[in-house]
């Protein structure tokens, strides 16, 4: 065995020893409480019920009462209408609150003075199904989206016309007029003043910030984008920091009111309306929130580590500052969390679910009192009519139709591991939102110098009121490999009268690329909870009493210690084993039973609440009043955890008929092939879905000689959703072209390495490894 050198043996052993060592960190309550302004913004609004929402510089609230949005950006015109409903109910069960979506001008408007409003353009009826399932929406009316779509929204029309875009040039604001009256047309009567979902209007797109270049190029020119010729030198390309000085910035400013005036005078009132405000965007002053974005993995950026897993005050220096409103004056909303990203042909960065919840409790715990995800459904962008072009943003690089966007819910509907690690944080948010909203951020000593490249300092924060509050972590950085578990870790909260210790007498560990919020001074139905070291998940009325639900995070034994003079009987300590056995119970003072059960992380992630039930289940939930839908991909067999029923925690299994799909699949040399289906109508299936394992560049699919679908390969299966193929596959099937992976592609340093094979010395590589077509089952379950 080789001897290892004196020096570096030392060096070895004291890094161990740093590593291991106790590491006690601390954080100290405000002298004073932070300042909440009221009455100074133009928003707000009542229902024909009487009820209200409102929004003071901090916090939105609904009849009163605090509350955080949850909001999860889909696109109606990506998806078909007759699923709509079933994706609904999907980001229902997800705990999202409000969905955003984009109306794009030009699949609406494709031939000048031509409005076409059906099928998968059917806004109206797309929220009335919102409002069906207790959905709220916001509208982002444009009229420049971007979205990743053909110039950024604007019909190719426009482009002919002698106007200045995005400018208060009268001739682009008539068009504007127009198409702003006909969106009101359809939101007529589904306002939240008229008791419908629309509680809010978003006014173009990151305005003085960022545009689409105009399909109409050629290639090898530079682009010409979608932006007034005045801001033609500051135009940028995705997200980020904006650099240079903005010189007609009050033009910007007074379009945007423009635009807003606009929409009130066609109708369009709601109680909020937004305006993206990062990098320097322009704004409404008092008349709407400045929304803002983080994206850990751009495609417009060279991968780096951002700055977006490191903790800071969110409201007084907003991601992508310098920004262009008072940030003390109006709530931090983070409407668009890349907790997916688009792929295009040279970039394809891949999002994970560890990355996703991260950059969520990161955001949170920085003072965000409205999340939103862009996109949290993806889709396929549609064909232009007559099947001569893709409404694609095709000068950008992107798929010709595949907008999956790796979003929690992705292209087809598949629900993916996001979608879980996520809803853990919007159950809680669904629930305690009314406490965590009107706290304040707390930051450690120190923060500021956290670089995104340290692995050795805790990255943490506080939101407290009232010495009560929630202690925020996490343990991930995006683009570092080599991070390591943080051990020996404990805090000490100096509050306002007292100190506390968490935990009392241990350490923790929390593991790498793990984030973790705990609570203090948690009142529970007038038993105080002090500190534990679970995260509190969601609470349900079980039977007339109080049950709170927590989980344990991975690494961290669960332990909790309550005010021992706010109960009348019960462990002042508890130490539980996570579980379905976990459950304990405390009486408060005033003889009130409260009972507490701590999950597993595995349990929570597989947690939804439906009716005021707890069902834990791997399955896909499509909730509804008094039963639920189940979905399991390639599973005829549904394992549950109904609480509270009559099987208690017992688990309890259905299982439906198997089923095996009959398919054909036809190779004609190594890059083509056809795939028939034989029609299947199997009660216990909900859809089918092909599924190709292969190794190669890029993958396209065709029906009848039109191109349905393509695919950028990054190492994952491609998976597609038949039910919207059926009638025109029934003749000939689905034919496939396939292009191989070169050695020298660009976007090969995105990739993990599990998605490349041995180049053999080859130049190329192209492999269809396997091709399956997969039922997916359902089965419902009745409360």
């Amino acid at each position: 065995m080789k001897k290892i050198p004196a020096f570096l043996a030392l060096f070895i052993l004291s890094g161990l020893s740093s590593a291991y060592a106790q590491k006690l960190y601390e954080i100290n309550a405000p002298a004073s409480e932070k300042k909440i302004y009221t009455g100074h913004l133009k928003l707000g609004g009542a229902n024909p019920s009487g009820e209200k929402i409102e929004v003071n510089s901090f916090y939105v609230s609904e009849n009163g009462k605090p509350v955080i949005p949850v909001m999860g950006e889909f696109h109606y015109s990506r998806y078909p209408h007759e699923q709509w409903e079933e994706q609904i109910l999907k980001m229902k069960a997800g705990g999202l609150t409000v969905i955003p979506t984009y109306i794009f001008w030009n699949i609406h408007e494709e031939k000048e003075g031509v409005f076409d409003w059906s099928g998968d353009k059917d806004l109206r009826t797309f929220l009335q199904l919102c409002k069906k399932h207790g959905m709220q929406s916001i509208i982002r009316v444009g009229p420049f989206c971007h979205g990743e779509i053909r110039n950024g929204g604007f019909p190719d029309w426009l482009f002919s016309k002698p106007l200045e875009v995005r400018s208060n040039d009268a001739k682009y604001l008539f068009y504007v007029d127009r198409l702003y009256k006909e969106i009101a047309k359809q939101l007529q009567g589904l306002y939240y003043k008229d008791g419908g979902p629309v509680i809010g209007i978003q006014i173009e797109n990151e305005h003085q910030h960022s545009a689409a270049p105009w399909a109409i190029t050629y290639p090898g020119a530079p682009k010409d984008h979608t932006s007034a010729t005045y801001d033609a030198s500051i135009t940028m390309v995705g997200v980020g920091v904006q650099d240079k000085k903005i010189t007609y910035a009050e033009l910007g400013n007074l379009h945007m009111k423009t635009l807003k005036k606009m929409a009130v005078d066609a109708g369009m009132i709601t109680p909020l309306y937004t305006a993206t405000g990062w990098g320097n965007a322009a704004v409404i002053g008092d008349e709407a929130i400045p929304v803002m974005a983080a994206y850990t993995y751009p495609f417009w950026a060279e991968p780096h580590m951002s700055p977006f897993c490191l903790f800071k005050d969110i409201q007084k220096k907003p991601d992508y500052s310098p920004v262009r409103y008072d940030t003390d004056k109006f709530p931090s909303f983070c409407a668009e969390m890349g907790v997916g990203i688009q792929m295009i042909y040279s970039r394809r960065p891949i999002v994970t679910a560890e990355a996703a919840e991260a950059l969520m409790i990161r955001t949170l715990g920085s003072g965000s009192n409205g999340i939103g995800y862009y996109m949290y459904h993806g889709g396929s962008t549609p064909k232009m009519k007559d099947d001569i072009g893709f409404f694609s943003d095709e000068p950008m690089g992107v798929p010709k139709i595949s907008y999956d966007f790796q979003a929690p819910i992705g292209e087809f509907g598949l629900v993916r591991d996001s979608y879980r690690n996520l809803r853990v944080l919007h159950l809680f948010l669904n629930d305690f939102s009314n406490l965590l909203a009107p706290m304040e951020t707390v930051l450690p000593q120190d923060y500021e110098k956290i670089t995104p490249d340290n692995r050795e300092t805790l990255r943490f924060a506080a939101r407290m009121k009232n010495n009560s509050g929630f202690i925020f972590m996490t343990n991930f950085q995006d683009h570092d490999t080599v991070r390591i578990d943080q051990t020996g870790l404990q805090f000490k909260l100096n509050l306002k009268n007292e100190s506390i210790m968490i935990p009392a007498s241990k350490t923790f560990t929390l593991k790498k690329d793990e984030s973790v919020i705990l609570p203090f001074n948690l009142n529970m139905n007038g038993a105080l909870l002090k500190y534990a070291t679970a995260q509190l998940l969601t609470k349900i009325d079980d039977n007339g009493k109080s049950h709170y639900f927590f989980f344990a995070p991975t690494g961290i034994e669960p332990e909790f210690v309550f005010d021992k003079t706010t109960l009348k009987s019960g462990k002042s300590v508890v130490t539980p084993v996570a579980g379905y056995k976990s459950t304990f119970s405390v009486t408060a003072k005033s003889g009130e039973k409260i009972l507490i059960t701590t999950l597993t992380r595995e349990q929570a992630l597989q947690t939804a609440k439906v009716d005021g039930h707890i069902l834990i289940t791997d399955a896909t939930v499509l909730p509804e009043k008094g039963k639920c839908t189940l979905l399991n991909l390639g599973k005829n067999k549904f394992d549950y955890v109904l609480y509270p029923s009559a099987k208690g925690w017992k688990q309890q299994t259905i299982e439906v008929p198997a089923v095996n799909p009959v398919f054909k699949v036809d190779k004609a040399g190594s890059r083509r092939m056809t795939v028939t289906v034989e029609p299947n109508n199997n009660k216990q299936v909900q859809e089918y879905f092909l599924q190709i394992n292969y190794v190669g560049d890029v993958a396209m699919a065709f029906i009848n000689n039109s191109m349905v679908l393509d695919h950028f390969y990054y190492g994952a299966p491609w998976t597609i959703g038949l039910k919207r193929f059926e009638s025109r596959m029934a003749e000939k099937g689905m034919d496939f072209y396939f292009r191989p992976l070169m050695k020298d592609a660009p976007y090969l340093k995105d990739l993990p390495q599990s998605a490349l094979r041995d180049w053999n010395n080859k130049k190329s590589v192209l492999s269809i490894d396997s091709v399956n077509v997969l039922p997916e089952y359902r089965t419902q379950i009745i409360f």
